[in-house]
């Protein structure tokens, strides 16, 4: 009777102690679930602060690619976009206007990948400027905003304004879904191109959406594509 009434006792114990691990489990996936979604809601909101303070700091907002002469005369005067607001960190204006049904458009900082813990864009520091020879290299967080940039198709367009007024619209000519692994478009080319890079599928993260563009105008003037 003793034995027995022991072994229930352990395993009442033990259930005991199995139930709450699970809760503790179960409060700390929770916890840290909230956690990432507050630090995605504040990244979202920093970008949304971002993008307002670069169109605050532009006179008369981003540019047009179809008014070229706007865009060179800003230019050539000096004028700094995206200079008017308290963003201090700001490198470049991306409009994703192949996809004007969704507004997408983010303000990458210069840096490495360590930047991209608090905003929702980076230019590769070691890359090119928008506009210069060679492979300029573009990340981005998907979420919060971007949700439907995997629709982003060859043939559409990204537009960079940089903080001299001046706009760059690269075409989109090819787009992969890679595994983290097998990314292997961040490599120098000789021709000019943007390389953007994001996470995919939507919340998941497990892969990775690259599309590779060539340069198709400055400010507003078209250019002939240069091979890589």
């Amino acid at each position: 009777m003793w034995r027995r009434f022991q072994r229930r006792r352990v395993v009442l114990v033990v259930g005991c102690l199995l139930v709450l691990a699970g809760l503790g489990v179960a409060t700390w996936g929770l916890i840290q679930r909230v956690t990432v979604q507050q630090a995605v809601a504040a990244r979202g909101q920093n970008n949304a602060n971002a993008v307002n303070s670069w169109l605050a700091g532009s006179a008369s907002g981003p540019p047009s690619p179809t008014e070229p002469s706007a865009t060179s005369t800003a230019a050539a005067t000096g004028t700094t976009c995206g200079g008017g607001g308290s963003d201090s960190d700001a490198y470049a204006l991306v409009e994703f206007t192949g996809l004007p049904q969704y507004g997408y458009a983010a303000v990458a900082v210069n840096g490495n990948w360590t930047q991209l813990d608090d905003r929702s864009m980076v230019h590769w520091y070691g890359s090119p400027a928008p506009g210069g020879e060679g492979n300029v290299i573009i990340a981005f967080h998907r979420e919060p905003d971007f949700q439907y940039i995997d629709q982003l198709a060859v043939g559409e367009t990204v537009t960079i304004q940089n903080r001299t007024c001046q706009t760059y619209v690269y075409t989109i000519t090819q787009g992969w879904d890679l595994a983290p692994s097998a990314v292997t478009q961040l490599a120098s080319t000789s021709g000019h191109e943007l390389t953007l890079v994001t996470c995919t599928p939507w919340w998941q993260d497990y892969d990775r959406l690259i599309w590779r563009a060539d340069l198709t105008s400055v400010d507003g003037v078209p250019v002939t594509p240069s091979s890589s």
